[in-house]
């Protein structure tokens, strides 16, 4: 399966602030799909279960205003998070392929946040969000510790592989 994606910015955040240069994490996007869709784990996604060749999603970054405004409104959660997903795909029984391309959705991160909560780099950080925020396109939740722990799991392999290699 192949995967594309757009990388942009949805407010005023300034990107060099965070040193971040969109075009070196296309890379590691890159990457992260390629070990994600390369994993068993994922094979009960829906993208699966549907003849598929291409999926398709954005990555937006943001300040932590703007994520707190999102959070409100599509949400009900009147606070500062740190991904947000819009799956148009995995969550509506409904989605359109078209030319056997699945468009996923939207991941929308604060890279404001990103830096506040980092427990060891700002780039691991931001990397774990995007492989978070993936997961969640590609249909996977967390609302039970089962789940949760699940979707940990997947992040930490997928982190720990891409540092290897």
């Amino acid at each position: 399966m192949k995967a594309s994606f757009t990388l942009s910015k949805i407010d005023d955040i300034k990107l060099k602030k965070f040193n971040v240069i969109l075009k070196n994490y296309r890379q590691d996007i890159k990457k992260i799909l390629n070990i994600l869709l390369n994993s068993d784990d994922i094979k009960s996604s829906p993208v699966f279960k549907k003849d598929i060749s291409r999926i398709n999603f954005d990555v937006s970054f943001c300040n932590n205003e703007t994520i707190h405004k999102i959070n409100r409104e599509y949400r009900k959660k009147d606070s500062v998070t740190d991904v947000i997903t819009f799956s148009l795909f995995c969550d509506d029984e409904n989605a359109i392929i078209y030319r056997k391309t699945a468009d996923l959705g939207q991941i929308i991160i604060s890279l404001e946040r990103c830096d506040e909560q980092k427990q060891k780099t700002f780039e691991d950080e931001l990397l774990t969000l995007i492989t978070h925020g993936i997961l969640h396109l590609l249909g996977f939740d967390h609302l039970t510790k089962k789940d949760y722990d699940f979707v940990v799991r997947i992040q930490n392999t997928v982190l720990k592989e891409l540092r290897n290699e």
